[in-house]
């Protein structure tokens, strides 16, 4: 068990350095119960819980645990892949639009990967549905009627058989939940495959939401013709 938290506090410290945001996490919150339970009795001055309430809470305090580690490498090693370098390279954007301006690279609350993905779904959703122009400012309540998703496919690819009855305007969740269904199966008429259901979209999580916009910024691009 040593051996084990040493490796764990390894682990943490390395992705700290990386830029990780771990600071809730501490190596023994990563053991299992039963092993939890030996170090609290190793170290008494530690929290000071009943083996009852340990085996009823500590399950979901670790799940917690290895979630947030888990979100954290996919955010320094996956989001982080979209820079203002691959931006400007990247199909279906005119040159105009691909720049990365002070106000993106001095948010208090988006990285410059975060505000680029906005800025490439605003850029794509003002194109497709001009009379409607619209400003993006998060990756939940602004997607979860699933327009933004439809103009991204019909910008990068056009019509698909799935979104002939998409509506733009949505006044009901019942409304909301038919468009997420269309995009989910629009996508796999295309190829594009999701974990993501449609209730993902209508009930949103702003971090599984960003995974799913990093995935069709690495997908749908490809669809655009080279000549």
């Amino acid at each position: 068990m040593k051996v084990l938290l040493n490796q764990y506090e390894e682990l943490i410290n390395f992705l700290k350095v990386n830029g990780a945001h771990l600071n809730t996490i501490r190596p023994e919150y990563l053991l299992h119960t039963s092993d939890y339970t030996k170090f609290l009795k190793m170290n008494p001055k530690e929290e000071n819980m009943k083996p009852k309430i340990v085996e009823k809470i500590f399950p979901f305090i670790a799940m917690e645990s290895w979630i947030t580690i888990f979100y954290q490498i996919l955010r320094i090693y996956y989001l982080n892949r979209i820079t203002p370098k691959n931006f400007k390279a990247l199909p279906g954007v005119p040159n105009s639009e691909n720049t990365v301006d002070n106000a993106m690279q001095k948010s208090n609350c988006y990285s410059v990967s975060e505000a680029i993905l906005l800025k490439w779904m605003q850029y794509h959703c003002n194109l497709v549905t001009p009379m409607y122009q619209r400003t993006l400012t998060n990756f939940d309540h602004d997607l979860m009627d699933s327009s933004v998703f439809a103009c991204l496919i019909k910008s990068h690819y056009g019509d698909t058989p799935s979104l002939a009855k998409f509506k733009f305007a949505t006044t009901s969740t019942d409304e909301q939940l038919a468009n997420a269904k269309m995009i989910i199966k629009s996508l796999d008429e295309i190829g594009i495959s999701t974990h993501l259901k449609a209730e993902d979209v209508v009930d949103p999580s702003a971090r599984e939401l960003l995974l799913f916009c990093i995935q069709l910024y690495q997908s749908l691009p490809h669809y655009v013709p080279k000549a």
